[in-house]
């Protein structure tokens, strides 16, 4: 599109400049030139008057500040062994969880059948009642803020799936891992697709007030195991499957905001799934009013999201082998990011 613009502004507009118009292009850029002079020494008399406005804090003030900040320490230290406490009980209590998910996943995949209910006075018949509840997790996912990456090829594979769980764990290191059970389907052997995520609770010396618990610093995908002719993920960018394998979307010909982002919105995304997928999926399914964020739940929590549209970035060059031969444009590059450590 940026192209098809230019293309056109040239079109409309001399290839060669007139000689008359050379003065008028040099007293232009001269007085940009000026402006912006005039901008950067602004600037410097404000970082002046702010400098030399700034009055000395007394000694004894200085004492009870430095006392304060050491206590505020303190605090961050304690909060941070209160998550480690609070993410080992968490480890501790998932038996609990997990009795009540597996009642929901007998219910969904039909391995118990409950007293049909009357509604609206409607007739029930078992002969034209389904086994379980169809497409209940392809519905749910749909009805979260991941809606976006869903592709309609990956619409068949995901009505196979049949229950999203989460295990906790504590060692080597604290983390989860997501767990997507699926039923025989046409597109991979797997019976079951993981994705493992590592959390690191540690301030950082250099900015201790920045601490909020525990981060996502790594993942672990894994490997589908796709049947022929039936990979969703080639080549990648468009599928939601590519959620399993993140890297195969980093490229070391993009910048390193870029794929910080993609990386960011993953580890987002991994959150989310653990925080509200799994704990809330029957009110999702019910289209209940679930709320995560202000924004609204079909955007990328992030307020970044390199996902938002998977197709421009299958579009990419480096995305797509056979394109790389065709074009020598540069790769796509992302919007400003925070930066996202990964080991």
């Amino acid at each position: 599109m940026a192209d098809h613009v230019t293309n056109e502004a040239t079109g409309n507009s001399p290839s060669v400049p007139s000689p008359s118009d050379e003065p008028s292009l040099e007293k232009t850029e001269a007085s940009l030139l000026h402006q912006i002079s005039a901008i950067e020494k602004r600037i410097k008399e404000i970082e002046l008057e702010q400098s030399s406005s700034a009055q000395p804090v007394p000694p004894n003030i200085q004492a009870k500040l430095y006392a304060m900040r050491k206590i505020q320490l303190d605090i961050v230290d304690k909060e941070k062994q209160f998550h480690l406490k609070a993410h080992a009980m968490e480890v501790e209590f998932q038996r609990e969880f997990n009795e009540c998910h597996e009642k929901i996943a007998r219910i969904v995949n039909g391995l118990d059948v409950l007293d049909l209910v009357d509604v609206d006075h409607a007739p029930n018949d078992v002969a034209d009642q389904p086994k379980g509840i169809p497409e209940f997790w392809l519905t749910v996912l749909k009805s979260s803020f991941l809606d976006h990456i869903i592709q309609e090829a990956d619409e068949p594979a995901l009505k196979q799936l049949q229950d999203v769980r989460v295990r906790l764990f504590n060692e080597p290191e604290p983390g989860f891992e997501l767990q997507f059970h699926f039923g025989s389907n046409d597109y991979f052997t797997n019976e079951v697709l993981t994705k493992n995520y590592f959390l690191r609770c540690a301030p950082n010396p250099d900015a201790p007030a920045k601490f909020n618990g525990f981060e996502i610093y790594n993942y672990q995908g894994c490997t589908i195991d796709w049947k022929p002719e039936r990979n969703l993920v080639n080549p990648p960018g468009n599928s939601f499957f590519d959620f399993f394998s993140p890297e195969m979307l980093i490229n070391a010909d993009y910048d390193t905001d870029f794929q910080e982002a993609i990386l960011e919105c993953d580890f987002q995304y991994g959150y989310h799934i653990k925080e509200t997928i799994v704990p809330r999926a029957v009110f999702l399914f019910l289209k209940e009013n679930t709320v995560f964020s202000e924004r609204g739940h079909n955007t990328c929590c992030c307020d970044r999201c390199m996902f938002e549209c998977l197709e421009d970035l299958a579009a990419l060059p480096s995305l797509n082998a056979e394109d790389e031969d065709e074009t020598n444009e540069e790769p796509g590059t992302g919007a400003d990011v925070e930066e996202t450590q990964v080991d």
